[in-house]
């Protein structure tokens, strides 16, 4: 019994290591995808925005031709 204590700190500090270790992986695996995502989201963004541009420059044009 004397042994089982003397191992009980060594053996729950493990534990608590490994689940350090996957919830640790889990956040960063999350903020990967939550980058992915705003960067996806921006590129979109960005080509409304170029496509409102091309739109709005094409009216424009088609009214100075009439």
């Amino acid at each position: 019994m004397e042994k089982a204590t003397k191992f009980l700190p060594l053996i729950l500090g493990a534990i608590v290591a490994v689940i350090v270790f996957f919830v640790s992986k889990k956040i960063r695996k999350e903020n990967i995808t939550n980058n992915e995502r705003a960067t996806i989201l921006e590129k979109a963004r960005e080509a409304k925005l170029a496509k409102s541009i091309l739109k709005k420059s094409d009216d424009e044009e088609s009214i100075s031709n009439i």
